[in-house]
This record gives structure tokens, C-alpha cells and sequence, in this order.
């Protein structure tokens, strides 16, 4: 997902029903949602089945989840790549195989999650969460906590609740929300910024 809407300024939160699960804010540039959310319906239908909630802490301290997280920012850095190498092509600094060849893929990197694991096997996951902040990130203010673009939400999704995960999967790809949202661009934000006028808030 590195490229993003261009028409939106600033980053919108828009709110998504996940079948009956609950709402997710998800930001219109960023494509980053709130992870407090995703966790909070998985624990939901994790206590319906009889099961012990998976607090953020546990599912951090998985290198399951690293291996995921470096897997996707290893897609992640090879779409920039190829999108650049697209541009110079154009401009005549490279020719059409440089970016056939990033194509092809680049196998991730695990070895550095040994430098983060503790004896009992856990990952030590504050220095390694700084390394990928376009992917996963603490933050404070208005809309502190913890968030995370799409692909980390449906990993963590899926170590929740399968359920969860196929309405995540229902939402944003079978509906396309953010292919609408795309569509709509500036059209979207003025229809949001005249609802937020007009309907008096509770």
C-alpha cells in the first residue's frame, strides 16, 4: 500500500462496520486502524466460546507475528522499489528488466528476531515495533494507542478469531471499501465534513 490518495490533505478517520463484530477507525491516507478495536471484538467472540482473552501484550511477543510483520515490509519495500524503478524507467535512468527483476521477489529476512527473543522464547517487541512504523505504531494524543495497517489488523484478526478474520476479509476486499474510498476522494471528505455539520452530535 505505498501509495496513497492523493486528493485526500489530511488524514480522515473513517469508521467501518465489520459484519456484526463492532466499528474500526481506519485512516483515510494512512490506511492505519486502531488495534484496541480489532482486539476488543476478537475477545468478544473468544469469551462467547469459552476461551481466555489474547491481550495485544501476548500476540506481540509471538515471533509468529514478527515473521509476518517482516514478511509484509519486505513486500512493502519491494512495491516502493518497483514504483520507482517505474519512474526512472520513464525518464530513461533504468531499463524495463529493473523493475522485472524486483518483480520476481525477495525472500524476507528472519535473522534479526534472535537479537529479540528471551530464553522462554517470547520476542522482546518494543525495539523491534520502532523498526516498522509505517506498519505497526504506539502513539499519543487525540488518537493515542496503538495502530496498524491493514495486513497487520487481519494477522492479528486471525489470531483472534477466524470468524473475525473472514468479516475483515469480507469488508475490504469483496466490498473494495477502500477501492470506494479511493473513487470518492475529495467528493467523500466534503460528504463527511457536511454530515459532521449537520447531524448534532450525541
Amino acid at each position: 500500500m505505498p501509495q496513497k490518495d492523493k486528493k485526500l490533505k489530511t488524514n480522515q478517520m473513517m469508521k467501518v462496520q465489520i459484519g456484526n463484530f463492532g466499528i474500526i477507525e481506519i485512516g483515510h491516507k494512512t490506511e492505519m486502524g486502531r488495534v484496541s478495536q480489532i482486539i476488543e471484538m476478537g475477545n468478544k467472540r473468544r469469551f462467547a466460546k469459552g476461551l481466555e482473552n489474547l491481550t495485544l501484550d501476548k500476540i506481540l511477543r509471538k515471533q509468529d507475528f514478527w515473521e509476518f510483520v517482516i514478511a509484509r515490509n519486505t513486500q512493502f519495500m519491494r512495491e516502493l522499489k518497483i514504483e520507482s524503478s517505474e519512474n526512472n524507467e520513464n525518464m530513461g535512468l533504468f531499463k524495463s528488466s529493473d523493475s522485472e527483476d524486483l518483480k520476481q521477489g525477495i525472500d524476507s529476512d528472519f535473522s534479526e528476531l534472535k537479537f529479540y527473543k528471551t530464553v522462554k522464547g517470547e520476542i522482546q517487541y518494543s525495539g523491534l515495533m520502532k523498526k516498522f512504523p509505517h506498519l505497526i505504531k504506539s502513539q499519543r494524543g487525540k488518537y493515542g494507542g496503538t495502530w496498524a495497517e491493514l495486513y497487520i489488523l487481519l494477522k492479528i484478526a486471525s489470531m483472534l478469531d477466524k470468524d473475525l478474520e473472514v468479516a475483515i476479509y469480507d469488508v475490504f476486499i469483496k466490498s473494495q471499501i477502500l477501492q470506494h474510498r479511493d473513487n470518492g476522494g475529495d467528493s467523500f471528505k466534503k460528504l463527511n465534513l457536511a454530515i459532521e455539520k449537520y447531524i448534532p452530535s450525541s
